[in-house]
């Protein structure tokens, strides 16, 4: 392995700094030893930079491969759960053919419970009936932002007319072509 492969990217970013600090001992002249360590240091950091978008390269790989997994596994657990859900409903099917409430085995004990489900048809509620269950706790107004209606408003505002409740935060990324 070469001497250039073993530096990390900071060391790179380290000798960038030595060799700023050279140019401002040198008055800000760039003579031919600069140059060189500029060049060789530029050169190594493509090298780096290389490096590391091979290796992200093969973590979008690994990523999609793991994705295509997680969609295997997930209809395979759908199979599975529908399988049991099948299972139950025959149980509670038989149960029903035997007019049976409690069955005994040697391994385990059976009887047939009910549950019951609730909703709510929120669509045929009134503006007053809503309005009197949320008084009444049996409700909430759920108030919601829209941060892209809010960004297509104030995007174009200076940042003295933007309000003190909009936070930008920037990042910077690093864009492969």
């Amino acid at each position: 392995m070469s001497e250039q492969n073993k530096k990390t990217l900071n060391d790179i970013l380290d000798d960038y700094h030595l060799i700023e600090s050279k140019i401002i001992e040198n008055d800000g002249e760039l003579d031919d030893d600069l140059e060189t360590m500029l060049s060789l240091n530029t050169s190594e950091l493509e090298v780096k930079l290389d490096g590391y978008e091979g290796f992200v390269k093969y973590l979008d790989g690994q990523i999609n491969y793991l994705k295509e997994m997680e969609t295997h596994y997930m209809k395979r657990m759908k199979v599975l759960v529908n399988t049991k859900k099948k299972c139950r409903d025959s149980m509670v099917r038989a149960f029903s053919a035997t007019d049976s409430k409690k069955i005994k085995t040697s391994n385990y004990n059976f009887s047939v419970c009910e549950s019951e489900s609730w909703s709510v048809d929120t669509e045929n509620l009134t503006e007053d009936l809503k309005s009197d269950m949320i008084h009444n706790g049996l409700a909430k107004n759920i108030f919601k932002v829209s941060v892209s209606d809010v960004k297509n408003k104030y995007k174009e505002a200076s940042e003295v007319d933007k309000p003190e409740w909009i936070t930008i935060d920037k990042k910077k990324y690093i864009r492969v072509s």
